[in-house]
């Protein structure tokens, strides 16, 4: 069973892939860049017992991504090889709130403050290109391949994905019952996308007054830290297993069951920002124990119905222990796999891998006529390795590190982004009623 409210699909090989509900969220940030804030160092953060040093990119965390989409991509692929490759959304959420913590308290440690402005344009850089990218792909592929008959459901979810509400959308159908059976979309991957997005709205901002009131009544500021982010993620977590306990797929999608998950990833940058040095084989152990915490229930989990519940502990513990592990350099420890290149690269084009691979398992059953057979699906998952390299390559790297202006023309950036998903947006909007109008005009002709 997958997430109730979205059409199951067989657990074989071949065919559609499984619905993406339960989809690996590739977490869309890469180590900070330099840019950060205006103001003075805030000596709290130079005396703490886990400075905050800048972070260069840490092999772990990219075999972290490499295994999360690979996870998704093999449950999308063969559902019964991976039946809780879902989880490896978790992976990511931990990963992506490790990260953006240990950014904004780095920027709040050199520069006095935290900058909004430069924060969500470095957001915007890093994600907005390649998915505005896939949206646009989409719609227009939409439109030359898919029945009109698919077109309000499809294209509803594709104006969700673009102004980054779809996981609200999928709540929303799951709760109706003549939308609860819908045939996937090719878009529904975006849902962890957008819970991602919704959380990069309000964490900035928590720490934001963390460091206020700390400042304000002279306390420290770590401790304030701790307590408000602490207070946040354990209400999110008793959320999340009461909610899953009420309604399953509501938890799935809600952003505040999932809040948690980015929250432990922050405490761990806040009391842990870098692997302890020594401790080679208790580090390596903790690293193996992780990463089976992993993968053991992404091949042996198949009861999505009590899911998250308690159970999505298990990647979120297994990723927190691999981070804090780093990389220990003994002969058995998991660090020589994780560093290998092809892993490497997988962790690093696993954002674009993520984007792509679902609408390409989606479309070529339109082109071809018929479900993809098992060779078919290993050839897909050729291409959409291919085509997210390239994603990575020219789409997402030319703005993520920019080169002619576009680093100090941040609206030009912003502008072309905008305008694209406006017209995916209006496309979204327009396309249903044309659709609709024509399927009138055919039953009026049949009729005649």
């Amino acid at each position: 069973m997958y997430p109730r409210g979205l059409r199951p699909q067989p657990e074989a090989g071949g065919g559609l892939p499984a619905a993406p509900g339960r989809a690996a969220s590739v977490c869309p940030v890469d180590p900070p860049f330099p840019d950060g804030c205006d103001g003075s160092t805030l000596d709290w953060m130079a005396t703490s017992p886990a400075p905050l040093v800048r972070s260069t990119v840490r092999p772990e965390i990219q075999a972290l991504r490499a295994l999360a989409v690979g996870a998704v991509v093999l449950h999308h692929g063969w559902p019964a090889v991976a039946p809780a490759g879902y989880m490896g959304v978790d992976v990511f959420f931990v990963v992506s709130g490790f990260l953006i913590t240990g950014l904004l308290l780095r920027d709040a440690e050199q520069r006095g403050r935290i900058s909004l402005r430069t924060f969500y344009l470095r957001r915007a850089r890093r994600i907005l290109p390649a998915a505005v990218t896939v949206l646009a792909v989409v719609s227009v592929l939409t439109i030359l391949l898919v029945p009109q008959r698919e077109w309000r459901s499809w294209f509803r979810e594709i104006v969700a994905s673009a102004l980054y509400y779809e996981n609200w959308q999928l709540a929303i159908d799951s709760q109706i019952p003549r939308r609860a059976d819908l045939e996937s979309t090719p878009v529904q991957h975006f849902w962890s996308l957008s819970v991602e997005e919704q959380f990069y709205l309000f964490w900035p901002l928590l720490l934001i007054v963390a460091i206020w009131f700390a400042a304000r009544r002279g306390v420290g500021t770590r401790r304030v830290l701790l307590l408000l982010l602490g207070a946040v993620t354990v209400a999110s977590f008793v959320h999340c297993v009461v909610l899953t306990a009420q309604d399953p797929d509501l938890a799935y999608f809600s952003t505040f069951t999932r809040t948690w998950e980015f929250g432990v990833g922050g405490l761990l940058a806040l009391v842990a920002a870098t692997p302890l040095r020594g401790h080679e084989g208790m580090r390596a152990a903790v690293s193996l124990a992780g990463l089976a915490v992993i993968v053991v229930p992404i091949v042996t989990f198949r009861s999505p119905e009590v899911f998250p519940g308690a159970i999505v502990l298990a990647p979120v513990i297994g990723t927190l222990a691999v981070i804090w592990a780093g990389m220990p350099q003994l002969a058995w420890s998991p660090a020589r796999l994780a560093a290998l290149a092809p892993v490497q690269w997988m962790g690093d084009v696993s954002y674009s891998l993520y984007l792509w691979h679902w609408p390409i398992f989606m479309f070529v059953p339109y082109l071809t006529g018929m479900p993809s057979p098992p060779w078919l699906m290993v050839l897909l998952v050729a291409v959409s390795f291919v085509v997210a390299g390239l994603s990575k390559r020219y789409i997402e790297d030319p703005f993520r590190t920019p080169t002619h202006g576009l680093r100090a023309r941040p609206a030009v950036v912003l502008g072309a982004t905008g305008a694209v998903i406006a017209l995916v947006v209006g496309a979204g909007v327009v396309a249903p009623g044309v659709a609709a109008e024509g399927n009138v005009a055919c039953s009026r002709s049949e009729r005649d």
